[in-house]
């Protein structure tokens, strides 16, 4: 492997470095009179293969509006891995450092479990850290909230070392709740969040493609025994949900995602990851589903705004 491949996989990394991840296993275009579609095909790499398209939305099949740019690679079918072109310097973004309680529990830092997983993982073993995150996470879990700063780092070396571990299936259901919670707390451009979004995407390419990823969190949701409200199963529920959506099952997305909604913890902030997935879900339903998807988006819009169900956003 020489320098120029050493991107984050399939990107070589001169694209690597002038893009940000995005989603993987997105459809190319959204069908019917409304939805979106690529345009033009230019700096075609010779290196990785990848091409730099624009975005636009549609309205009638015309484009209207214009999302951005996108370096593609095609993926098979009517899928690809894209990352979005950056088009100003990652260092012009400036945001407030994230505060954590973890100065008034400084009894977390010096946990056995925590400072062993820390250790671990300085010796670059996730796989043996792993257990040890887990414990660590638990006993924060119990004092910090679950978007804490100092909460989130653990959450993310979860995700890190099931990945490492090549339990693909629950490390995509972490990244699919933790990346937008570091988003929120930390901001697209740091290093935590970076690491996420390209962790997740190699994930899934590592899965094989959506109808894979699909099956198999459907395999793994069949064989957990837990309870319907278990924060475990309602991770991989959504991320469920999720990959049935980008297999274009918008019914069966949107029908997953709402009872994911109704099983979550009122005012938990994994709640929030929950309903803005639905929500998601509910607009592509509206704008390229059929009666069905359309009427249960319409149960799902509901779900959303009732005075009964979780209200975390």
């Amino acid at each position: 492997m020489n320098e120029e491949r050493r991107g984050v996989y399939p990107f070589c990394a001169p694209c690597t470095a002038t893009s940000e991840a995005s989603e993987a296993w997105r459809a190319a275009e959204t069908a019917g009179p409304m939805g979106s579609r690529f345009y033009g095909h230019r700096s075609v790499c010779e290196s990785c293969g990848s091409s730099v398209r624009t975005l636009y939305s549609t309205v009638l099949w015309f484009p209207v509006a214009r999302v951005g740019r996108f370096r593609i690679i095609p993926t098979g079918g009517r899928t690809y891995v894209g990352r979005k072109v950056v088009d100003r310097p990652v260092h012009s973004v400036v945001r407030r450092v994230a505060v954590s309680a973890i100065a008034d529990h400084p009894e977390l830092e010096r946990a056995p479990d925590y400072r062993q997983a820390e250790a671990l993982w300085d010796e670059h073993e996730p796989g043996r850290a792993l257990p040890y995150y887990q414990s660590a996470l638990t006993e924060r879990e119990n004092v910090l909230a679950a978007d804490d700063p100092a909460t989130l780092r653990v959450r993310l070396r979860v995700a890190q070392g099931l990945l490492a571990t090549a339990n693909y299936g629950r490390a995509i259901a972490w990244f699919e709740l933790v990346t937008p919670q570091l988003i929120e707390v930390f901001g697209p451009h740091h290093e935590l969040t970076r690491a996420a979004t390209e962790a997740v995407t190699g994930a899934r390419l590592m899965v094989g493609g959506p109808r894979s990823e699909a099956q198999l969190l459907a395999d793994i949701v069949a064989a957990d025994s837990l309870g319907p409200d278990d924060a475990q199963l309602l991770r991989d529920r959504a991320a469920l949900g999720k990959a049935l959506l980008a297999c274009g099952d918008i019914a069966e997305a949107v029908e997953e995602l709402t009872a994911v909604v109704r099983d979550a913890v009122a005012g938990h902030p994994d709640t929030a990851v929950y309903r803005a997935a639905l929500k998601s879900a509910c607009e592509v339903a509206e704008a390229r589903g059929k009666r069905r998807d359309v009427q249960l988006a319409a149960t799902a819009r509901r779900l959303l705004i009732g005075a009964d169900v979780p209200t975390s956003t």
